[in-house]
């Protein structure tokens, strides 16, 4: 069984050494730029140089990640940076800007590239064109399924492509690579590696900016997914021969990195070494195997039997990785998930009530005492990790369990009163009603909501058990079944204003005893999981009495390092007693801490010899310390390719100084201005061809879904579009085929914009339809930002390629990689000044005489802020719609049913700013699209983006009126071709767009 590597976060020179200690196999790190977590602590090059030093020596690969979009003007800083990293000998780069691969490949051939999941690589043709651009590995997107997965791994092993995929982390609602939300929203990019993680604050769903849709007791955070784990399903990753798992967490504690990584590593040995473990998984495939191929009545009773068994096994099986679990839970989750790959658990993969750490969940409160502060946990079975003194505990209550230990409050008063005998007695039952007149007041305070009250356990918590004959039972404690754990003060809130119901839930945050692990590491070589290099020792003594130490060591990289050492003084004749082989021995052992397993010592000396103890330490010194330079330096490149890599970059720097009079080059091109617009509607587009001359020279038309919002909110729900994403075939074909006619002779060119996410059942179907076009004799040419796709198709079908803006150009470098393309929208992130570098960049190119496509910039619409996978509208909520649009329907007498239906509701989420982000699908049914609050407008920039030589220019027209599309359509054309005033242009704008912005174009990303 081959498992795969265990690849580990490292956002600090503490979090290395804990990672290496704790078991992995390789690390992943960051500069101080060009990294996705720009917030992380990150590594100085000369911190690098030491931290691949230190990686190499313990057999652990170091990979560093490049992974963000990279600015014209950063090309050449990005270029040397890549050089010293070959030069320092990272395993590899990971890399998200398609420029920087045309860069390494065609300068440091040799540096190994791996395609970041930024790339957003997802389909089998992402694969071929990752193979064909010398990429060595794909990091999948955290969307992928099952048997997407096992089609991926099949091709890309056949290509010599390795797959990795997340195992355990964050998650992000949207694609990675796909989001603009915090871009939009403060000018910190993803893409950029500044994310400002807006899908963890509070959103409200709206219905046509009047109807909230917020359920009770669901929880506001309706873009915050829980964590992945994958910890529980190690065993299928094991079996699919995924080649890497990747652990995220580079600007996590590091107690989560130590923790995590020693867990995982555990349960891999385990799943290799361990003949229970083993054994137990067998069983529980076999009895799978056996149950799916069971049909027929009279085998129901069986599948019910093994149905049970396997149950039985697993819940075995978790017992035995039990206390892993617990710490994983410790260390940090927001409640885990298997995410998109297990099947069936896509409604799970949200966590709407609270986006940060729960900790671990551990019971219930049984019961609170006012008067002695005493809380009584009824700790859940099995648990392990039971609270100590100094640990951290989280209550959670919900307000609708107050109501019952209210009324035992109540009835208990009457009791309590009659007992008040002493001035302490009325004094306690004095502090009871103001404790508990605070604690309405903070529920009122609260409107209902769960609220959480945190604390440390700052007295020795008393451990109860229900199996223990000695403990003498109270009446409210007879119905206590397993153990109860009493806190019985809290120095510091001795006044609890907080409500403390049966059944509150309690977890553990924080346990001291695995943090003095994690503290300790350093120090307990027993808890260690590093792979250490096997060494062969050989030691002679020569014909001239010198001695001679001989090594073979062979690195877990598959590399043997010979080295031999020679001692400087022959050793001499015995006069007493010779130095014995044994002695010789004992001191060629003596490594300390050195990452070398001794496999093997040969001595080989048979004079009566003498030396000094100390040169045999001195010998051994020098081997290890020329040993360790021997191996450091195998991963390093070869001086030659090194100086060829340097040439080469050299060459590229003095060509990116080049600098050209831009003015000059834009006023002596024949340039004609062209006007893009995006629709997805027949109906527009008929009534577009009614006006003798259209006012846009190109139409990207998407076809939008035959479902409305509600019905594929209800499948994403129930995941049945989640395992067969096929598109409507017969009803894109003849969508398209009515386009095409409609379009037929029209003085406009028809590109159908593809989804610009095609997993396996949606590009399999996008080749069905322009197969039967192709059958049809009919064309059009596609839209697309899928990278791999768009070679496939236009070498199956002969069409041109248009590159949608979430293809990220960002640089001359992506668009000269990108020239297979006719057009390609740059990005919408990019600030002016990089748009005008990268022009400069552009014609300089051209002047040269490469062909390179046209650029054209989206100058009107609501940006695309994210595109998900993930749920958006829970079970309850669609209840709540449902709801609404009955008594709507009943309300509108005009209302009719069409075989399309298109909804008339329109769906937001609100943000605490009150700004309303339109939510939006597209043919993918399982992909949901939300809009920019803010519609970009460029208009009074025109004047300047032609100057600078933009000459293709699109408005995003989609899910807008007719009256929309042509009235801004024209306000465009005219400032374009320079007939109108722009002021009264800029009224049209308004009378349609009440909230305008010019997103990242004025002021830049930060």
């Amino acid at each position: 069984m081959k498992l795969p590597e265990l690849l580990a976060p490292v956002g600090s020179a503490e979090h290395l050494k804990l990672a290496i200690l704790s078991g992995a196999n390789s690390i992943y790190l960051s500069g101080e730029n060009f990294g996705a977590r720009k917030f992380a602590e990150n590594f100085t090059v000369p911190e690098i140089r030491e931290a691949v030093k230190y990686a190499h020596l313990h057999n652990v690969k170091v990979y560093v990640t490049v992974n963000i979009l990279i600015k014209e003007g950063e090309l050449e800083k990005v270029a040397n940076y890549l050089l010293e990293l070959y030069k320092i000998g990272v395993d590899a780069v990971l890399i998200q800007d398609v420029g920087l691969v045309k860069i390494i490949n065609e300068n440091i051939p040799k540096l190994t590239i791996h395609a970041s999941t930024q790339m957003n690589l997802h389909n089998i043709e992402g694969i071929k064109w990752a193979s064909e651009h010398n990429i060595k590995r794909v990091v999948l997107p955290r969307e992928i399924e099952m048997n997407e997965l096992k089609e991926i791994l099949d091709y890309a092993h056949t290509l010599g492509v390795e797959i990795e995929i997340f195992a355990h982390g964050a998650l992000c609602y949207s694609y990675s690579g796909h989001c603009l939300l915090s871009s939009m929203q403060g000018g910190r990019s993803g893409n950029r590696g500044t994310c400002a993680q807006p899908c963890r604050e509070k959103y409200e769903l709206n219905i046509n900016k009047v109807k909230k849709i917020n359920p009770k007791n669901e929880g506001d955070y309706l873009l915050s997914p829980r964590d992945l784990s994958l910890f529980e399903h190690l065993d299928e990753i094991v079996n699919l021969k995924v080649d890497s798992i990747k652990i995220e967490g580079r600007m996590r504690s590091n107690d989560y990195v130590a923790t995590v990584i020693k867990n995982y590593r555990k349960r891999l040995n385990k799943l290799r070494y361990d003949k229970t473990s083993q054994a137990l998984n067998r069983n529980i495939k076999e009895l799978e195997r056996k149950s799916k191929g069971k049909k027929g009545r009279s085998t129901d009773l069986k599948k019910a039997q093994d149905k049970e068994n396997i149950a039985k096994l697993k819940a075995e099986q978790k017992l035995e990785n039990l206390e892993s679990l617990e710490e994983l839970e410790l260390v940090f989750n927001r409640e885990f998930t298997t995410g998109h790959l297990i099947p069936k658990n896509n409604p799970m993969i949200m966590k709407r009530k609270k986006p940060g750490h729960q900790g671990l969940y551990i019971g219930k409160v049984h019961r609170y005492n006012p008067q002695t502060e005493e809380i009584h946990i009824l700790l859940k079975e099995n648990l392990i990790h039971i609270p100590e003194k100094g640990d951290g505990i989280l209550i959670e209550t919900n307000p609708n369990l107050e109501l019952d230990n209210n009324q035992n409050t109540a009835e208990n008063s009457s009791k309590d009163n009659k007992r008040l005998k002493t001035k302490q007695d009325k004094r306690a039952k004095r502090k009871e009603k103001r404790v508990r007149k605070e604690i309405n007041q903070n529920q009122e305070n609260n409107n209902g909501f769960i609220q959480t009250y945190g604390f440390d356990i700052s007295s020795k918590p008393v451990l109860k058990d229900s199996k223990d004959k000695h403990w003498r039972k109270r009446e409210k404690d007879k119905d206590i079944e397993g153990k109860l754990l009493v806190i019985k003060r809290v120095k510091e809130n001795r006044k609890i204003n907080f409500p403390l119901p049966k059944g509150s839930k309690v977890y553990l945050t924080k346990k001291n005893s695995l943090l003095n692990e994690v503290k300790d590491l350093h120090h307990k070589k027993e808890n260690h999981y590093i792979k250490k290099s096997l060494l062969e020792l050989y030691f002679r003594i020569d014909g001239d009495n010198y001695p001679h130490l001989k090594g073979n060591l062979k690195l877990d990289n598959g590399k043997v390092i010979t080295l031999k050492v020679k001692g400087e003084t022959p050793w001499e004749e015995a006069i007493k007693k010779p130095i014995s082989n044994e002695t010789i021995k004992k001191q060629l052992l003596k490594i300390g801490d050195l990452p070398y397993y001794i496999e093997k010592i040969t001595i080989n000396n048979n004079k009566r010899l003498f030396s000094p103890i100390s040169e045999i330490n001195e010998l051994r010194r020098r081997f290890f310390n020329e040993l360790e330079e021997e191996m450091i330096a195998s991963y390093k490149p070869k001086e030659e390719d090194v100086k060829i890599a340097e040439e080469n970059i050299k060459g590229l720097n003095e060509d990116l100084r080049k600098r050209i009079d831009l003015k000059s080059k834009v006023e002596n091109a024949e340039n004609d201005y062209n006007l893009s617009a995006y629709i997805n509607s027949l109906e527009i587009l008929k009534e577009l061809i009614k006006d003798k001359k259209s006012v846009f020279d190109r139409i990207y038309l998407e076809i939008p879904p035959n479902k409305d919002f509600e019905e594929i909110s209800q499948e994403i729900i129930e995941n049945k579009s989640l395992q067969e994403h096929e598109l409507n075939i017969s009803y894109c074909v003849n969508f398209l085929k009515e386009a095409i006619e409609i379009s037929k002779d029209q003085d406009y060119e028809l590109i159908w914009k593809l989804p610009d996410i095609a997993h396996k059942q949606s590009k399999e179907s996008i080749i069905k339809i322009m197969g039967i076009l192709k059958k049809m004799n009919m064309r059009i040419d596609i839209m697309t930002s899928s990278i791999g796709l768009d070679d496939s198709l236009k070498d199956k079908f002969d069409v041109e390629l248009y590159g949608n803006y979430p293809i990220n150009a960002y640089n001359i470098e992506t668009v000269l990689e990108l020239n297979n393309y006719k057009t390609l929208s740059i990005s919408p992130e990019i600030y002016k000044k990089n748009i005008k570098d990268l022009m400069e960049d552009y014609y300089k190119e051209m002047s040269k005489g490469i062909t390179l496509p046209e650029l054209e910039l989206l100058v009107h619409g609501n940006i695309e802020s994210m595109i998900t996978r993930k749920e958006l509208v829970s079970k309850k909520q669609l209840k709540l719609i449902s709801k609404y649009n009955q008594k709507q329907r009943k309300l509108n007498k005009n209302f009719k049913e069409s075989e399309y239906y298109i909804d008339s509701n329109e769906y937001y989420i609100k943000n605490r700013r009150d700004q309303y982000y339109p939510i939006k699908t597209n043919l993918n049914e399982d992909t949901i699209i939300i809009l920019n609050c803010e519609e970009l407008c460029l208009l009074d920039e025109i004047d300047y983006l032609k100057s600078i030589g933009i000459s293709n220019f699109s408005i995003d027209a989609r899910w807008k009126s007719l009256d929309y599309i042509n009235d801004i359509g024209k306000a465009y054309r005219c400032i374009i071709d320079g007939k109108n005033d722009m002021g009264e242009s800029e009224k049209i704008i308004e009378g349609y767009c009440p909230a305008l912005t010019k997103a990242n174009f004025e002021k830049g990303l930060k």
